[in-house]
């Protein structure tokens, strides 16, 4: 706990004295070429069956959740919009996806992410954190986000809200090369769109090339 709440702290001081050295907001031109602002991004993963709550509220891991056996690949391309404070990106992101066994739609999602790029540790291993907020599309209804919430609508939704946060890996000198863990979630979010409860959620992995 002690070790836990020490790195905490590392990271809100590394924002505040980062913060105070560059307190404003830089815009990237985006009719301009890429220059580093750019990214491909390729992964696969694997359906999860665990309720989402339960992953991002209870202390297990990826070890204790439930798989359903289906898979998924696709790839996405963003670029960077504006930097806040030398320490948060946001980002733009255009993404697709089709899934394998025993769900098989296509996914098409459009995304803002908030990405934290100054971990105290970054001189070692760079690492990021980003959280997005966006829409995902799903060519069809499967039968998994219909019996996964008694909440769904009997139709289900093709419409979901897209959260799926994230965190990179790269090595110092190579920061445009960078392994992506993320997880892949699409959900009514709480019945707020369209009145669906939950989606369907998958654990990936990737890389994301900038350019």
């Amino acid at each position: 706990m002690r070790l836990t709440r020490s790195a905490f702290a590392c990271v809100v001081l590394s924002f505040f004295s980062t913060a105070n050295a560059a307190d404003s907001i830089q815009w990237r031109n985006t009719l301009q070429p890429c220059a580093g602002d750019c990214a491909i991004y390729v992964f696969a993963g694997s359906s999860v069956a665990t309720n989402v709550q339960d992953i991002f509220f209870k202390p297990i891991g990826p070890t204790a959740w439930n798989y359903s056996g289906g898979s998924s690949v696709g790839g996405a391309v963003s670029r960077r919009i504006a930097t806040v404070f030398s320490v948060f990106d946001i980002e733009g992101e255009l993404g697709t996806a089709k899934r394998f066994g025993d769900q098989t739609e296509g996914e098409f999602w459009g995304a803002f992410y908030v990405r934290f790029t100054a971990f105290p540790w970054n001189n070692f291993i760079y690492t990021t954190l980003g959280l997005s907020t966006g829409l995902n599309y799903a060519t069809g209804i499967s039968q998994f986000e219909k019996d996964h919430s008694d909440l769904n609508p009997p139709g289900g939704t093709h419409i979901q809200h897209y959260f799926a946060p994230e965190l990179t890996f790269a090595l110092p000198e190579h920061k445009d090369r960078q392994l992506v863990f993320r997880l892949h979630h699409r959900s009514g979010m709480y019945g707020l769109i369209s009145g669906a409860m939950s989606g369907s959620t998958y654990i990936t992995a990737g890389v994301r090339l900038w350019f």
